[in-house]
C-alpha cells in the first residue's frame, strides 16, 4: 500500500471507529481487551492519535493543536473523535517523505505514522465493533499490509520468542498472500512463500491478521497442527 492508500484507511477506519464508540454507553465493556472500558479505548485512541499528529506537526513545523484530555470519560467521545479528525487532517496536508521522528530504525518519514495510524485503528475500530456486537472484518488489502507490518514491530520491538526453528504456514484463502514463518530464540524470520509449517494456518487475510493480533475471527479458521508455533509467536508479539 502507498501513503495515499494508508491514509485513506486512517481516515475509514477513524470514522468507523467514531460510529462504534457512539453507538452504545461508554462504560460498556471491550472483550478483546481485558478489563478496558469503551471509555478506556477512547482514552487509548485519542492519546494515539494525539501523539503522532503532533509528531507529523513537528516535522512540518506546523503548530501542535491542543490536544487535553478530557477529565470525565463520558467526554472522551468527543474529544477522541477531534484527536483522530486532526490526524487525518495531519497526515493528508503532509508530504510522504517528510522527515519525522519514528521508533523504527528503517524509516523515518512521514510514510511510517501513516501506515501504523492505519493498521492500529483498523484493530481499534474492530475492538469497538465487537463491543457492540458490530464486528467488520478488516478490508483485505490493510489486512495483508497488517500482517506485513507486524514483523516490522516484532524487529524493532519485540520480545525473543525463545524459538528453535518452529514454522507456521499462514495461507490467505481469499487473496494471493501467504506467510511462512521460522521462530528461533531471538527472532522470527518471514518470507513470502507456500511452504509445508510445522503448523499450517488457512482463513481469510483479516482473520489471519486478527489471529496474530489474538482477536476473535469473523470467519472460519482451519489450523493443521500443534498450538506450539502460535505460543511462540505470541511471545514476540502481543498487542
Amino acid at each position: 500500500m502507498d501513503y495515499g492508500e494508508h491514509v485513506d484507511a486512517v481516515r475509514r477506519e477513524a470514522d468507523a471507529f467514531n460510529v462504534a464508540l457512539r453507538d452504545g454507553p461508554i462504560e460498556a465493556a471491550v472483550p478483546s481487551c481485558p478489563e478496558w472500558t469503551m471509555a478506556d479505548l477512547a482514552l487509548h485512541v485519542g492519546e494515539f492519535a494525539g501523539w503522532w499528529t503532533h509528531i507529523l506537526c513537528d516535522g512540518t513545523g506546523r503548530p501542535r493543536p491542543a490536544l487535553a484530555e478530557p477529565a470525565a470519560a463520558h467526554d472522551r467521545t468527543g474529544w477522541c473523535g477531534e484527536s483522530l479528525a486532526h490526524l487525518v487532517a495531519e497526515l493528508e496536508a503532509t508530504p510522504p517523505d517528510t522527515a519525522v521522528w519514528t521508533w523504527a530504525k528503517e524509516d523515518k518519514t512521514a510514510r511510517f505514522p501513516a501506515r501504523r495510524a492505519a493498521n492500529e485503528l483498523a484493530i481499534h475500530r474492530f475492538d469497538a465493533q465487537l463491543a457492540r456486537g458490530t464486528q467488520q472484518p478488516i478490508e483485505r488489502a490493510l489486512a495483508a499490509d497488517g500482517i506485513d507490518e507486524i514483523f516490522v514491530m516484532i524487529a524493532n520491538r519485540g520480545t525473543p520468542p525463545g524459538g528453535t526453528g518452529e514454522t507456521l504456514h499462514l495461507h490467505a484463502t481469499d487473496c494471493e498472500a501467504e506467510w511462512m514463518l521460522t521462530i528461533g530464540a531471538d527472532g522470527i524470520d518471514m518470507r513470502h512463500e507456500h511452504a509445508k509449517g510445522d503448523t499450517a494456518v488457512r482463513a481469510a487475510v483479516s482473520d489471519l491478521e486478527l489471529l496474530l493480533y489474538q482477536r476473535p475471527p469473523v470467519g472460519p479458521v482451519e489450523q493443521f497442527g500443534d498450538d506450539r508455533p502460535l505460543e511462540l509467536f505470541y511471545r514476540a508479539f502481543t498487542f
